[in-house]
């Protein structure tokens, strides 16, 4: 076999593996999970946040999780938050006398990991943060490791790559890992003069076995996690509370104290992804820096930043990249002169009488290297003059800043920074490139801060930069704290705090009686309490639901009644107004909402919502009258 022709059968084989790699990419992909419909209920033995957050990302966690867990706990009493002022991340975590017996490991790691970090039972929030990258790193890899292993147990999530299709890899690329080999050795032994024959064998072994370890470690390597369809199931069904609770206007800005208020609903909706200000101001060390929350553009939104690595121009001030540009263009120049000269003027004579001949294919390459350096270094001439001449401005909102690059300081001296990253949001797409910061202007901003910056935009370079709105004094990332945030502060806090309904004798599933639901919708139902806030009401013979209750008090309530505050108005139901609306309805009394939300068969009752209202509301003002 000719040496053109073994490697076009090398080439071949590596082109199959990878095709086959790919294709199994494609096969075992996480398909989109449908949303089952907008619901409130977590179930009578819902699953943990973390796991939550496993189904919700398409199998592909993230920091939600750890966050959502420490949120969770604070709901299930083993310690409290508490906040002193408006800022969310000045809250303060509390222990309380309660061990962690019973508790999934990844949600012991996080009880430990308060605990270690508590002086006399009280932590603040922000000291939860690893000062140590390493660390953090070995953390969030056994965290994310204890939450797989309970979802694989519980069958809701597999390897991604099963043992078959591992097999199936590590085969080809063995044959891929021989075919390479026999290439190769096949090129030696034709090339050989006066060479034993039998060294190619040698070489076919060992290339062989050295590609098998290559393409089978490559084979058996983790690709992540995929889908089941029990995961698939309970994906759907996390993803209606999903919707549900990001149809609350207010829900993404409650900070981590009103945990207080909103019990569990708090950590599943950081697990979901919709607390922005809570998941916000909780910094365990795992923040991921390509993935940043940020407000800019009057909504909050997750944007995905890139950070440059290798290249030659991104943060490089104008005279450098100009000197690099010419050294290419000489030096190619000169291989290109000197390869010409060769080529004219060769052989050349030695002081040993023995003619130099420079062979065909060292000229070739040096032609080649010139024809390489000569045009890309005209390239970068020409776009660091237009890119030094044509600057803009970006304003925006500083997401994240990292020292980049730093000079060596010596050896006994520290190393001297002199560039950052700078990750800005402009509020005009969910993705964006970070700019280099100089050294000397790095004091000048911080995340959240609002900054108008000049930049150059093919060198990424930030030329001049100013602080528009600085982020303190103003709460989590810039936002100031508003009249009903306070409030909802106060409240969290326990300061001038409602008493709370169920110390009232006030439930859901008690506002109304299946009878009388049955009655309105003239089919028999039954009643099922689902949590603090909420209650279903479920046909009998197959447990669909029908009807949700919500009961709110206080800030809760004040935040819920922008919601359904709308439809035709009842007058004369509750002194605080009532509406109603074809899918259901609401009312008011007092600092108490009532909220009725007909389901699907429900909707048949539409008309009898003002009935129903009467109802719920004379039993809201007689447990009122009753309550101490």
């Amino acid at each position: 076999m000719s040496t053109l022709a073994g490697i076009a059968v090398a080439a071949v084989a590596v082109a199959a593996w990878l095709g086959l790699y790919g294709l199994i990419l494609f096969a075992t992909r996480v398909r989109t999970v449908p949303s089952a419909p907008s619901t409130p209920d977590l179930g009578h033995d819902p699953h943990p946040p973390a796991l939550v957050n496993l189904l919700a990302t398409r199998w592909q966690p993230d920091e939600d999780g750890a966050e959502a867990t420490l949120l969770d706990l604070a709901a299930r009493g083993y310690f409290e938050i508490r906040q002193g002022d408006a800022d969310p991340a000045h809250s303060t975590i509390h222990l309380k006398d309660k061990h962690g017996e019973g508790l999934r490991p990844y949600e012991l790691r996080v009880l430990q990991r308060v605990r270690a970090a508590a002086v006399g039972g009280v932590v603040p929030l922000t000291a939860l943060t690893f000062r140590d990258k390493k660390e953090a790193k070995g953390w969030r890899r056994r965290f994310r490791a204890e939450v797989v292993a309970h979802a694989r147990g519980a069958g809701l999530s597999r390897r991604r790559f099963g043992g078959g299709q591992t097999a199936l890899l590590t085969t080809v690329g063995v044959l891929a890992a021989a075919a390479i080999a026999f290439a190769v050795s096949n090129g030696i032994v034709r090339n050989e003069t006066g060479g034993d024959p039998g060294e190619g064998w040698g070489n076919l072994i060992w290339i062989t076995l050295f590609g098998s370890f290559l393409f089978g470690g490559l084979s058996a390597r983790y690709p992540g996690e995929r889908d089941t369809p029990d995961g698939r199931a309970h994906a759907a069904r996390w993803l209606g509370v999903q919707e549900w609770l990001a149809g609350h206007d207010r829900f993404g800005d409650l900070p981590p104290a009103a945990v207080a208020v909103w019990d569990r609903y708090l950590g599943y909706g950081a697990a979901l992804g919709v607390t922005h200000v809570a998941s916000a101001a909780i910094d365990l060390g795992m923040g991921s820096r390509t993935r940043v929350w940020s407000s800019r553009g009057g909504t909050w939104h997750r944007v995905r930043v890139r950070y440059p690595r290798w290249s030659l121009r991104y943060g490089h001030r104008t005279k450098d990249i100009v000197v690099g540009a010419l050294q290419r263009i000489g030096v190619g120049a000169a291989l290109l002169a000197g390869a010409a000269y060769a080529a004219v003027h060769g052989p050349f004579g030695t002081p040993l009488d023995v003619d130099l001949t420079i062979p065909s294919g060292v000229i070739g390459l040096a032609v080649a290297i010139a024809l390489l350096l000569i045009p890309t270094g005209l390239y970068r001439l020409a776009r660091a003059v237009v890119d030094h001449n044509a600057p803009r401005e970006v304003v925006g909102e500083v997401l994240w800043k990292e020292l980049w690059r730093q000079h060596s300081g010596g050896e006994d001296r520290p190393p001297v920074p002199w560039l950052y990253y700078l990750a800005v949001d402009e509020g005009t797409s969910d993705r964006t490139v970070a700019w280099g910061l100089p050294a000397e202007w790095s004091h000048r901003c911080s995340p959240g801060d609002l900054v108008r910056t000049r930049v150059r935009p093919w060198s990424r370079r930030i030329v001049e930069i100013e602080v528009t709105r600085s982020a303190g004094g103003y709460g989590l990332h810039g936002h100031e704290a508003s009249g009903n945030l306070d409030t909802l502060v106060d409240e969290a806090m326990g300061k001038a705090r409602p008493t709370p309904l169920r110390n009232r004798g006030i439930q859901p599933a008690t506002l109304l009686s299946p009878e009388e639901v049955g009655q309105a919708l003239g089919f028999a139902v039954r009643a099922r309490d689902v949590g603090p806030v909420s209650a279903l009401f479920e046909t009998a013979d197959r447990g669909k639901t029908v009807l949700m209750v919500q009961l709110m008090s206080g800030t809760l309530a004040d935040l819920a009644w922008r919601g359904p505050k709308r439809g035709n108005p009842l007058p004369g139901i509750a002194d605080g107004g009532a509406f109603a609306h074809e899918n259901g309805g609401a009312a008011r009394s007092g600092d108490v909402v009532v909220i009725l939300t007909l389901h699907k068969d429900g909707r048949r009752g539409a008309a009898h919502v003002p009935w129903l209202l009467t109802r719920a509301v004379e039993r809201l003002t007689a447990a009122s009258r009753t309550s101490p």
